[in-house]
This record gives structure tokens, sequence and C-alpha cells, in this order.
């Protein structure tokens, strides 16, 4: 029971759950194209020549007209796969550096992996990969930010220093490999520089006062009037290179947490980088880092998932748990070192759906319909435009969420769940079938209820009002099921159908599901088009054809059957009789032929 309500109050708490979204602990990336391309390769400089602040040793890049004329430069070109060495010769010692990096150039790169290695003076010099980004796009020399990526490697007097500050040397080398890279879709995400700005920095908590699901200690974000105002609550603001500590201490002993996490609160942050410590009740508390993703956008409270980043170092009921669940304490600390981020372009839910387009293409339509659902146990098919489990997104083991049923085992590791997604095409005015086949749940997937936590036909039309979807029909397992489909009001872009939605009251509870679920077929009539579809059309004339060849056949079987004394009519009669039982073993018949279950 516990572990179920919990579950359920906490997919009531965000809006983006009314169409079945499980948030992804990760900003996505897109499953892209390897980058074919060829990298410029060589080292930015800036530093001084002869006296501090003189500026007069600088190479911005290879071709620029600042740069000190003195210094012998070797660049290098690279594909993935290769390794380079790229160094800098000066003509006297340097005596102060103000920054350097090894730089790439190359346009339009969504992600990349590279190994970086640096001597100075022929020695080696120990690289601190974990106090900043691999990369980034950064303006260098006349390279604006759209084509130079700069390595993780160097030093900044004001940013990242992955190394200590060297002086009084004469060559700089660094041995670049490009171990990958992929092309950047349209929209995803593209570095825009090293995070400079100030984040917001709390504790977000949900647990109970007095009694298991009493939900009476809230902190949902600093502004929230749903927090309990007998909490006292500290709060910092931090930036890249700071270390804060935040806290929440309460009245009484809590007795139960649901979730708890550090929260950031910034815009547009990507390969965010932070080392978190937790003490509860001044106690050291032990954190498996392991257990999740480093961090992540969830709203929390009234902070968007544009915003509010979550924190690993805390307790999940329904997700990952760095933490042993706590009971029984009066404070909680959390303190943050905030290494380093980078600011991106495009916001993380962004980086797969598009923006719809400005009208509905009436005269040559084409479009897609997508079924959707979640089970009680939480399996589920998101929306096509969800950008942690939508088209497109693979995660680094390879599963494709969108063309699954993805379930839960155990340990609350994403499995497959055997059956065949049928989409449709949506070419014009017509009507359509989608449906899942051969639907294989664990068999306590619907051990609390007996009927779906969603179901809806989600699609890529433009959501103007000037499509109409109507005349759905629901079957499971061959059976129909009472229902009463609406609009989605949370898909603003896009006309999704909610048939079954337990935390939407304007969606009728559906009629009782057969179980085990197997077989789900939807049908529904599309209009609005100024066409009429041709696939349905041609099913139609094909269906007639059909239609007419076995009505013939049938006339030549029931002549056959009055010759033996057994007339249509009688065998409407046994299949259509007053005995249950009889009417149910004829549908079974009816049906197997239809599809034999496995």
């Amino acid at each position: 029971m516990k572990k179920h309500f919990k579950r359920a109050l906490a997919w009531i708490g965000t809006a983006m759950m009314t169409l079945g979204l499980i948030t992804a602990p990760t900003l996505p990336t897109l499953a892209a194209e390897a980058y074919d391309g060829e990298f410029e390769v060589f080292i930015g400089f800036g530093g001084d020549k002869a006296e501090e602040n003189d500026w007069g040793m600088q190479f911005n890049d290879p071709n620029n007209a600042g740069n000190n004329a003195d210094i012998k430069a070797t660049t290098a070109t690279a594909k993935v796969g290769d390794t380079v060495t790229v160094s800098l010769e000066f003509p006297d010692a340097v005596p102060n550096v103000w920054w350097m990096a090894p730089v790439l150039v190359g346009e339009g790169v969504g992600n990349l992996d590279a190994t970086v290695t640096l001597k100075i003076d022929d020695a080696d010099v120990p690289i601190d990969a974990t106090v900043g980004p691999i990369w980034w796009y950064e303006q260098t020399g006349d390279y604006d930010e759209t084509k130079a990526i700069r390595l993780y490697g160097g030093f900044n007097e004001w940013g990242t220093q992955y190394i200590s500050e060297p002086s009084g040397f004469k060559k700089v080398e660094y041995t670049v490999t490009v171990n990958s890279a992929e092309k950047a879709e349209a929209g995803a995400k593209v570095s825009a520089g090293a995070f400079e700005g100030e984040a917001d920095l709390y504790i977000g908590f949900g647990g109970d006062a007095a009694e298991e699901n009493d939900w009476g200690m809230q902190y949902n974000d600093p502004n929230n009037a749903g927090n309990n105002p007998a909490i006292v609550a500290t709060n910092e603001k931090i930036k890249v290179g700071e270390t804060k500590t935040v806290s929440l201490e309460f009245p009484d002993a809590v007795p139960n947490v649901w979730w708890m996490a550090p929260v950031l609160v910034a815009e547009n942050l990507g390969d965010v980088d932070v080392t978190v410590a937790c003490k509860i009740d001044g106690q050291d508390v032990e954190i498996d880092p392991s257990q999740g993703d480093a961090w992540w956008y969830e709203q929390t409270g009234d902070i968007d998932d544009k915003h509010a980043i979550r924190l690993y170092g805390g307790f999940n009921e329904w997700a990952a748990q760095y933490i042993k669940e706590p009971s029984g304490f009066k404070k909680v600390e959390y303190t943050v070192t905030f290494n380093g981020a980078n600011v991106y372009e495009e916001a993380a839910e962004d980086l797969i759906a598009p923006g719809p387009a400005a009208e509905v293409e009436k005269d040559n339509p084409d479009y897609n319909a997508y079924i959707l659902v979640q089970s009680p146990k939480f399996s589920f098919r998101n929306a096509w435009y969800d950008a942690q489990y939508g088209l497109g997104y693979t995660d680094d083991t390879g599963m494709d969420y969108f063309n699954q049923i993805t379930g839960w085992d155990a340990d609350n590791k994403a499995v497959t769940i055997p059956g065949t997604i049928q989409d449709t095409k949506i070419d014009g005015n017509g009507t359509y079938t989608v449906s899942i086949t051969g639907l294989q749940f664990a068999d306590d997937d619907f051990k609390d209820q007996d009927h779906f936590n969603l179901i809806a036909v989600d699609t890529d039309i433009p959501n103007t009002g000037d499509i109409v979807i109507s005349d759905m029909e629901l079957e499971i397992n061959g059976s129909g099921v009472d229902i009463d489909p609406v609009i989605s009001p949370d898909s603003e872009e896009y006309l999704t159908m909610l048939i079954q939605n337990i935390w939407n009251d304007d969606v009728k509870e559906i009629g009782y599901t057969p179980l085990p679920v197997k077989d789900i077929k939807i049908t529904f009539t599309v209009s609005g088009f100024n066409k009429d579809s041709e696939q349905t059309v041609t099913e139609a004339t094909t269906e007639a054809a059909t239609t007419a060849a076995t009505t013939e056949a049938a006339a030549t079987e029931t002549k056959k059957d009055e010759k033996k004394g057994l007339g249509a009519g009688a065998i409407a009669g046994i299949c259509g009789g007053a005995a249950a039982l009889i009417a149910i073993i004829c549908g079974v018949v009816i049906g197997s032929k239809k599809k034999k279950e496995k």
C-alpha cells in the first residue's frame, strides 16, 4: 500500500503526468549520426611576454592577426578515431598564463568525447578532468561559438582550471584523441560556453508530519504556498567553484520520507558537475552515486523542468535512492560544491520535440497517430515528443523506449515487455486503427487495479481545432470497453485524445478491463482535411470486395446446411440463445478464428 499510494501522489504532483510522461534522470541526447567531418586542432593561448598584464604572448587561432609572430605553432587536423599532437613553442619563457586550452574547430557537433594529455617542457602534467566539462563551444580568436570547441585540460584564470597554473616554460604540447562525435540534430543542445552565473540552491522535500500518507511535511520550493510554515529552511545562491550548505529543520521528528533532494535552479544548463555530501541530525550519511544520475531537470514545486535541476544524493520512493530511507529525524543538510556546468542554447525539453506547424496542412496531410498506455505498475509508452522517452531517444544501453512497452523489474531497471505496436499514418479524412498485440505484462502489473492509468491516441497534428477526432472505440482482448474520450487539455501543441487518465477528472473512468491484457485496439475517425484518406478508401474497397465474396460463400454454405437440416437461423439461435455458457463458448470460437491467443 505504501509504495503504490506514494507513486500515485507523486504523479499527481506534476503536470507532465497527465500524459504519462515519466521524467528521465538525465539531459537527453538524440540517437544522431556519427560526425564524419574533419576537425582543425590547435592550442589557444593568452599570456604575458615580459611582465604581468602585457598580454604579449597570444595565439588566438592559426590565422589570427593578433597572434605573436614569434610563437612557433604546430597544428593538425583530425577525424573521429585519430590521435594528434599540437604544440606552441615560445621565444622566451612565459612568465604568466591567463588562459590556454586545446581547441577543435567543427560545426554542428552535438556530442563529443575526447581524451587529452599535456606536456609542458616535455614533462607530463596531471590533468584533473573532474573539475569541469569535457568540451564546450566558446568563441576562440576569429572562430565564433558555433565552431570553436574547447576541450578540457587547460587553465583559465577566471574559469575552470584543469591544471595547476603554469609559468616559466617555453613549450606546451597537447595530445588529443577524438574518441567519438555526433552530428547535432535540429533542436539539439549546443553549448554556448561555461556557466558563469549564479544558481539558487535549496532542498526539496516531501514527507509525513504525524502518520503515514499525511504528507504534512512539504518543502517544494522556497516560495511555494504548499510548504509547511513550521519548517525552517536555509537556502543559498551558488556560483561555479563555490561550496554551500543548505538545510531543512523540522518542528518534530519526521516519521516517513517520500522524496528529498538538493535542487539547483538555473536555465539551460548542461554537463552539470557537482559534489554532494549529506548530514542527517549532524551525522554523515553515506551516498551511493552509482544509483542514478548526477543531475537532471525535473519540475519541483512551482519551478518547472526548464529551471529545476535535481542533484544526486537524495531519496525517492519511486526512483533513485542514493541514501537509505531516513526516518525519525529533525534536520537534514546538503553540502554542494558546484564544480562546473555549461550553458546551452536550447532548453532541455526542446531537444526532441519540434514546434508545431503554424497551421494544419489540409490539402496534402502527412501525419501520424500513436497509441499511448500506462499500466498500474507504470509500464508505459509515452508521447512521441517526450524528450526523455519519445521518438528517436535511445539510452546508453541501446534501448529504444518509444518503439516498445517499457516495464520495470524488481530493481527498478527498465525492461522490455513483449508486444507488437501498430501506429498509423494519417493522410486525410477517414477511419484509422492503432493497436498493441501480444502483450505479456508481468503477473502483478494489474495487481492493485483492473484498469489502465492512461490510454490515449497521440498525434503530430497541430492542435489548432481544425482537425477533429471522433467515433473512438476501444477494444481490449477483442471486447469493447465503455469510453468517453476528450481532447487532452495538457497537449497544447499537438492533438491528443485521452481515453483514460486516472489523474484527470475530465475523463470518465473506463469500464472493466479484461485481464490479463494481451491486445489493445483503438479505432477512430478523423475529419477536417480537404481530402479523404487514400489508404482508408483502398481498405474500404478491398473490404467491400471481400464482403461480397464472403456473402456469396455463406449463401452456398447455407444451402449445404439446409440439406443437412441445420439452417443459418438455427446456428444463430445457438450462439445467441439464453444459455450464457453457450454464448461464451461461441464468442471464444469466433474470436479464436480472428487471432489465436498465445
